[in-house]
């Protein structure tokens, strides 16, 4: 062994796991570097078939290129060497990257209106060799096509009986005549996950049918296709509507976050389709995408955390779409225990009158991620509705930035030295004050809460649940909103034990961290209160700096997703 090879020292296990990563051309090459290496690949029980290296450089008119045919030769050659494992357990994971040139054949040009080129079927043989025949894990990844893409012989996989795991990536999911197959079965499948792949009314839900074990499913920007009219060669594709159904379903994840055009953006807002779940065993769910219509046809009482991230916009659409308002998609998950949600802006929660916020009475855990608009009422208002929907919540996450405002700017531009000089301003005239004075002026000089926020009765959650809050934002002036809202938690949360803080001022004078003890002791005190037993150890721990400042988020905002 070389002396600055360290990597030939490992146990064969590692290595096993670390050229299971690797393509099966540089896998296999390692056998040169030692005859120990000559059969520990073979062992790694996976391997990835990446027909990309094999793309020829100047790429030919048509899709055929001959260098694929020595891609599906070595292909060949790498699956044939796991057919005699030799005390390994056989191939359990395949991986194939496609280019389109080893699924299509065509000697027409790329805009040739002709409406399909000839299909390849060698990538079809590759999946009927013998190697793969008992394979736990399929992963299929197409090249960037726009609609021509490979359709996987899902109806006759030989491998399906023990595929446990399986993967598409740019693919098209196609009825069985298309495919001159049979009814799908996947009896051991646990793991579906698809991106960006397009679907014929009926074939998603055909797909999930066929696996009666499916636990965990992931669907990133699929997109359905319309019927074809009689006569026309002419494919629509459209985000929704599209219902999925299961009974064994615990996990699902939904991405929304790509349109092709107006017409399918269009029908992801109200004014078209919606998502339909009937999953009663659903425990988790996480959405990404637009602010669609999403219903729960079922009750889903073992539902333990939602994840809903509603910030995806596009650049130059019509403004008349009609989007789904948060306090709608939220009815939804009423039973959940814990919600992660990350809002555009937090006023968004009651900008729908007509639609008011659930009550999520089983919620213990709420984090929330979202700017608030500079001098708006609404924004007490809508963080007070959220506080009172939620009156068993025991633990509160904020990440609260303010939204980049003219007038605000200005206002700090007019200042001499704009926050840092009113930050020096304010130490040099402490440094100058008697302890005392000190103190009374660094504990002052923040504002109540607008009356709005504290009307309509009180807190549930204050009173008996809340125990623990984490406050994370960039403050812009010592009285923000922010600080505004910590006062009144801690002065008003009887039962609140810690509070975790990240204020992002840099000045120590103007910290959060040192002032919110003294607020709640004085608080108490005023009022003639006990303080709870549980509540007598309040104590203020101060964050690492990790927020992000909203004026290098502000150029973000309007970006493609």
């Amino acid at each position: 062994m070389a002396a600055g090879d360290r990597i030939s020292a490992l146990p064969n296990d590692v290595l096993q796991h670390v050229l299971s990563f690797a393509p099966a051309r540089e896998a296999a090459a390692t056998a040169i570097l030692s005859r120990r290496w000559r059969s520990v690949w073979r062992r790694t029980g996976a391997i990835i078939l990446d027909s990309k290296p094999y793309k020829h450089a100047q790429r030919e008119i048509g899709y055929y290129s001959p260098a694929f045919d020595t891609f599906f030769r070595d292909a060949h050659a790498a699956l044939a060497a796991f057919r005699r494992p030799r005390g390994g357990s056989g191939l359990k994971r395949l991986t194939l990257a496609l280019e389109e040139g080893t699924y299509h054949l065509s000697r027409s040009s790329w805009y040739n209106k002709d409406p399909e080129p000839e299909k390849d079927s060698r990538v079809h043989d590759l999946l009927d060799d013998p190697a793969v025949a008992r394979l736990e894990e399929l992963i299929v990844s197409c090249e960037n096509s726009y609609h021509r893409r490979y359709a996987p012989p899902l109806h006759s996989l030989p491998c399906a009986a023990t595929l446990r795991v399986l993967e598409l990536t740019r693919c098209n999911l196609e009825q069985p005549s298309h495919q001159g197959g049979g009814a799908m079965s996947f009896p051991h499948l646990t793991d579906l996950t698809m991106r960006n792949c397009y679907f014929l009314e009926g074939c998603l839900q055909a797909t999930i049918d066929a696996a009666p074990a499916l636990a965990n499913l992931a669907l990133a920007n699929v997109h359905q296709r319309a019927p074809e009219p009689a006569g026309s060669t002419k494919k629509d594709f459209y985000m929704l509507p599209f219902r999925v159904r299961s009974p064994t379903v615990t996990s699902l994840a939904v991405t929304q976050t790509y349109v092709e055009d107006e017409k399918e953006l269009e029908a992801s807002s109200s004014n078209g389709g919606r998502i339909e779940l009937d999953m009663p065993s659903l425990r988790f769910f996480r959405y990404y995408g637009f602010r669609i219509k999403l219903a729960l046809t079922s009750p889903t009482p073992g539902l333990a955390r939602v994840d809903l991230n509603v910030t995806a916009s596009r650049q130059r659409v019509r403004w008349d779409l009609k989007y789904e308002p948060p306090s709608r998609i939220l009815a939804n998950f009423s039973s959940t225990r814990a919600l992660k949600l990350r809002l555009g802006y937090i006023e968004d929660l009651i900008a729908a009158d007509e639609v008011p916020l659930t009550a999520f009475p089983n919620l213990k855990l709420l984090e929330l991620d979202a700017k608030y608009q500079y001098m708006n009422g609404n924004t007490a208002v809508a963080m007070a509705t959220l506080l009172r929907s939620c009156p068993a919540m025991s633990e509160l996450r904020l990440r609260l930035n303010m939204r980049w405002d003219y007038d605000h700017e200005r206002k700090y531009e007019n200042h001499v030295g704009g926050s840092f000089g009113e930050a020096m301003d304010r130490f040099e005239s402490l440094g100058s004050m008697s302890s005392a004075h000190r103190d009374a002026v660094q504990i002052g000089g923040v504002s109540e809460l607008p009356d709005a926020f504290t009307n309509n009765g009180a807190f549930s959650c204050l009173q008996r649940s809340l125990r623990k809050v984490t406050l994370q934002f960039k403050a812009k002036e010592a009285n923000c909103f922010q600080v505004q809202l910590a006062k009144f938690l801690v002065e008003n949360a009887m039962v609140l034990e810690e509070m975790h803080v990240d204020d992002g001022i840099r000045f120590w004078p103007d910290r959060l961290f040192h002032k919110l003890a003294r607020w709640r002791a004085d608080a108490f005190c005023k009022r003639n209160l006990q303080l709870p037993d549980t509540a007598t150890g309040f104590q203020v721990y101060q964050l690492p700096s990790t927020v992000v400042d909203p004026e290098q988020e502000r150029s973000l905002y309007y970006s493609f997703d």
